[in-house]
């Protein structure tokens, strides 16, 4: 019943475009959210961080790594790899793989896991000068309720105290090199959105719904949810620009190191010129280019030869 509500939820916020201020700025134009694009197939798998301030708690809310998962999954345009619960779990079932405990064929053991193409850092943000240490209790006043304990400055910052806004970033990092691709933007505002109980927009259904945690059940967590949302939309339009598989491609080719010791020939023979010898540890990087068990590769002063690929393996 819980999966069937779920999804019903999902199909819901899908269908209803949700009525939600676009973009980072409070004067900006207030537009209709578009509903959320999908992609045929996924651009790359993603690892989503908690920011290291954990705001949310003092609204009373679950982490905004729920969320993004549910839009992440609705869009098809991310595949999640979970590195919190998921990845304990599995952990947990590798170690009663390696003890003996698991039934044969169970198939579980190293070099299963799959990389993380991109990290999501989602996070609440200054973006006016209306925003201030004061912010909280205007909200607080706005929204009718009051807030258990003092908020530090990433949540007022993030809260326009004269619109109660909520201003949302999230933070596309490449995994490979650590490089921020993008940084996409969203904005919502009480005034624009409907606080019914049902129908469309961010009332009792839809991601925030299906998230819990409060988002749903509260009028801050039902702007904080349309903003991310927002900010989710940008994204995914900025990432369907991106081709498949490109991450991949543009990373710098993985280390492999020497096993043993061995030379780099000039061609892939074992007659060839020998170029150089490399010892246990010492690094080289292949180019991609192979001849049969002999891979070209790289040294780390730039000289280019050829050496069996028997005798090197990724560094650990």
């Amino acid at each position: 019943m819980a999966r069937a509500a779920t999804a019903a939820a999902l199909t819901l916020v899908a269908a209803a475009p949700a009525h939600a201020q676009f973009g980072s700025k409070a004067n900006t134009k207030n537009t209709t959210t578009p509903e959320l694009p999908t992609c045929a197939q996924p651009i790359g798998t993603v690892a989503i961080q908690e920011p290291q301030r954990a705001w949310w708690t003092e609204l009373g809310l679950n982490s905004p790594e729920s969320l993004i998962k549910l839009m992440a999954g609705r869009s098809n345009c991310l595949r999640v790899v979970d590195r919190n619960g998921g990845l304990a779990m599995r952990n947990t079932e590798a170690a009663l793989a390696n003890s003996g405990d698991l039934q044969r064929g169970s198939n579980v053991g190293a070099g299963q896991i799959r990389a993380a193409d991109f990290f999501i850092i989602p996070d609440i943000v200054n973006s006016n000068s209306n925003s201030g240490g004061k912010a909280i209790g205007a909200v607080a006043g706005a929204f009718g309720r009051r807030f258990a304990g003092p908020l530090g400055g990433a949540i007022a910052g993030g809260l326009s105290t004269k619109s109660s806004e909520a201003q949302t970033i999230l933070t596309l990092v490449n995994a490979r090199t650590t490089e921020q691709e993008f940084v996409a933007e969203g904005a919502a505002k009480k005034t624009d959105i409907s606080f019914g109980g049902g129908g469309g927009g961010f009332g009792s259904a839809g991601f925030a719904a299906a998230a819990g945690g409060g988002y749903a059940n509260t009028d801050i967590g039902k702007v904080i949810t349309a903003a991310y949302f927002n900010a989710f939309v940008n994204l995914v339009q900025r990432m369907q620009a991106m081709q498949p598989g490109a991450v991949q491609a543009a990373a710098p080719t993985q280390a492999y190191a020497a096993t043993s010791s061995v030379v780099m020939r000039a061609t892939p023979s074992p007659a060839a010129g020998q170029v150089r010898a490399f010892q246990v540890g010492d690094l080289v990087y292949p180019t991609g280019q192979k001849n049969g068990v002999w891979w070209e590769v790289d040294d780390e002063n730039g000289n280019r030869g050829w050496v069996s690929s028997a005798m090197i393996s990724p560094r650990r």
